[in-house]
């Protein structure tokens, strides 16, 4: 059966009681590893996939859906669906006790409805037909977002990737390794990341110091080595604002009330560094800030809150992990996503921001935290930490 087209998928979905109610697909744009579908449900029942009348259909192939040649493996699928189980039930069942839930009033997981194994299809609660990612949310309003929204926004990030954390780690005996050990995610995410920021420095930096080039060389080891080896803790995996999906309406005046965020497509969760979700969501930040709109309170308001609910678990190595994350992020993934248009000035632009990655990883590497304080949002983790 067809699952790559709307009409094979849709077939599939009519074969089985527990999806019949699904009389329309759509393919949805943005999936870059899974084909990714919006199914309606003609009429609604209590009884069928939540009541819903908007549901989102993923299946994973064993290659990226926008990159055919590029294999990925299946089982990526069971990891999100494990996961959202975990996030579900420790939210679901947990309403009153703070310590054990993970979502927020306003940042939560959507609800899986049905899931097919074998076929590596899965139906889950939609965002919202209106919905849009963060990214897109904010690049695509012609003024920056106001302090209050931002900070809103920034606030409940921090405070629910905070609350996984500390679940994975009061968890940890029972999720890993037995649950959530997902080596390929690991692999995939130091191939991409830490094995890509020497080629970086080389292409970019053939200008600079030898010592600030062997720096680059010794941190991104250093963190391909703690990503695959230090299972520290339950952690999303690809924590960056494409994965947040919003739901907001128009408040008084020009303002915009947030109904809720989705976190989607947990494919790589893992037991990982902490730290490296906070890495990858502050260089995608950053390049918000830096590239769309000002939104300097987005950035801080996330490490504010999220350094209130770690609270003392947090050290000065996850600071480290942090910072040089980022740090290679702008440089591995930031010249070739779309930040700037691929016109004269290119080139100039790739180069200036693997420059600033490159000075991140630097000053982390060196514990040059006056810098790292004095230049960046992370200050407030370094003044959380009293270095």
């Amino acid at each position: 059966m067809d699952f790559e087209t709307e009409a094979g998928i849709l077939l599939y979905l009519q074969s089985h009681d527990k999806t019949r109610g699904i009389v329309a697909v759509k393919k949805l744009s943005g999936g870059n590893a899974n084909y990714v579908y919006r199914g309606t449900i003609a009429e609604p029942r209590a009884d069928m996939l939540g009541g819903r009348s908007t549901v989102v259909i993923k299946h994973a192939a064993g290659h990226s859906a926008s990159h055919r040649q590029m294999a990925l493996f299946t089982d990526r699928m069971v990891f999100e669906q494990t996961v959202l189980g975990i996030v579900a039930d420790a939210s679901d069942n947990n309403k009153d006790d703070d310590d054990e839930r993970i979502e927020t009033a306003i940042v939560k997981a959507p609800r899986v409805f049905y899931w097919d194994h074998e076929n590596n299809v899965v139906v889950q609660e939609d965002a919202g037909v209106k919905s849009t990612h963060l990214k897109e949310f904010i690049s695509s309003h012609t003024q920056p977002p106001s302090p209050r929204l931002a900070k809103e926004i920034g606030s409940s990030l921090g405070e629910f990737i905070a609350h996984l954390h500390l679940y994975g780690l009061r968890h940890r005996s029972e999720l890993y390794p037995t649950k959530m050990a997902n080596t390929e995610a690991l692999g995939l995410s130091r191939l991409i990341l830490y094995d890509q920021c020497p080629k970086a420095a080389s292409k970019y930096m053939e200008d600079q110091p030898q010592f600030d080039r062997d720096v680059i060389d010794q941190a991104c080891k250093w963190g391909g080595d703690r990503l695959m080896n230090e299972p520290e803790t339950l952690a999303h995996g690809d924590f960056w604002p494409g994965n947040f999906l919003v739901d907001s309406v128009p408040g008084e005046g020009d303002e915009i009330t947030i109904k809720h965020i989705y976190i989607v497509d947990w494919e790589l969760s893992r037991y990982a560094p902490a730290a490296m979700d906070l890495g990858q969501f502050m260089a995608e930040a950053y390049s918000l800030n830096k590239y769309r709109h000002p939104c300097e309170e987005l950035m801080t308001s996330f490490l504010e809150a999220y350094c209130r609910v770690y609270g003392d678990r947090l050290t000065t190595t996850d600071l480290k992990t942090a910072v040089i994350h980022c740090g290679a992020h702008l440089m591995s993934w930031t010249p070739y996503t779309g930040w700037f248009k691929q016109d004269d000035e290119h080139d100039a632009k790739s180069k200036e921001i693997a420059l600033i990655g490159a000075k991140f990883i630097k000053h982390a590497w060196t514990e040059d935290w006056a810098w790292v304080r004095q230049e960046t949002a992370f200050r407030v983790m370094v003044d959380h930490l009293k270095l």
